[in-house]
Formats: structure tokens, sequence, C-alpha cells
């Protein structure tokens, strides 16, 4: 199989590893709304970072901050939120949105990438 193109994710990768964060935040008791940007759940409840980062770990074996999926989760938060300047986008968010916000914007993103 031949490698992406320097910096592109192979195909499917992107749609995995949302799809796996949005398994992961099953519930709300299981999401942290916190704006904490850690790698890994805090007492087992998922910030949508933490979703993120351990999917994309999951699906590549290592977390990449810029991976093409948390940058389709960073652009349906900008159409959600437009012209707001966020200093860490994905944790502001999460603490200013509600489950159901969450949840909408990694169904989004799945939408957008699903080709």
């Amino acid at each position: 199989m031949p490698a992406p193109p320097s910096g592109a994710a192979p195909a499917g990768e992107t749609v995995r590893i949302l799809e796996t964060a949005g398994a992961l935040l099953t519930d709300e008791a299981v999401w942290d709304r916190s704006p904490v940007r850690t790698d890994e759940p805090v007492n087992g409840r998922y910030t949508l970072y933490s979703a993120l980062a351990t999917a994309c770990h999951q699906v590549t074996g290592r977390h990449s901050h810029r991976h093409p999926a948390l940058e389709a989760v960073r652009a349906q938060i900008q159409d959600r939120v437009p012209g707001r300047r966020w200093k860490h986008r994905l944790a502001e968010f999460n603490a200013e949105a509600s489950f159901e916000d969450v949840k909408a914007v990694l169904t989004s993103a799945i939408a957008a990438n699903v080709a």
C-alpha cells in the first residue's frame, strides 16, 4: 500500500478516530465538561480532547495534536460558533457546550469525512 501524501492520514483513519471518540463519549455520565487538555481520561471521564486523543492513540498507536481527525472537529466547532476566537478550541468548546453539542460536532465531522 503506498504511503499517503506527507502529513495526510490513510483513507478511513480519520473516520475511525472520530467514531472511536464518539464511542468513548457514550453518555453524559462519562463526559467531563472541564477545559482540561489531557491525553487521558480523568477519573474515568473524557473531555472532547481526551476522547479524541485516546481514540487517535487507539487507532494509530500515537496521539497527534494536529491529526486530521482533530482538525475536522475543530472545523466543525468553528462552523457552529463562527467568528469566535479560541485559545484552545477543543478544550474551551468542551467547557462551554452541552453534551449534545459535543456529540453533534463529532457526528458532523464524521459526515464531512465520509466519502
